[in-house]
């Protein structure tokens, strides 16, 4: 399995767990994600992976940890495809949610 592919695979997997409730291994899940997105030193899967991760947090109830999360994913997002995209308008969504609480 090529590098792109295990981060596609941990990214779901992580996801699946979040949506199952299991944040614990959610967030295990997705923070490997993120180290391998980090060594591939691909800006497209951190922001994606970032802003999953701060569903996990919000989810927890660490809102400045999704703050963070969020806010990373749209830098990430708006330096490498711009703003005028559905991935750059649906983790501003998320971030406007957390800074809400």
């Amino acid at each position: 399995m090529c590098a792109a592919s295990r981060i596609t695979h941990l990214n779901r997997t992580g996801m699946k767990a979040f949506s199952d409730g299991n944040l614990a291994n959610a967030e295990f899940l997705l923070q490997q994600a993120l180290r391998q997105a980090r060594q591939l030193n691909s800006d497209t899967f951190e922001a994606k992976i970032r802003n999953n991760l701060g569903l996990v947090c919000f989810k927890a109830g660490r809102l400045q940890e999704a703050r963070e999360h969020f806010g990373h994913a749209l830098a990430f997002i708006g330096g490498r495809i711009g703003s005028e995209n559905r991935l750059y308008r649906a983790v501003q969504t998320n971030l406007a949610a957390a800074e809400a609480c």
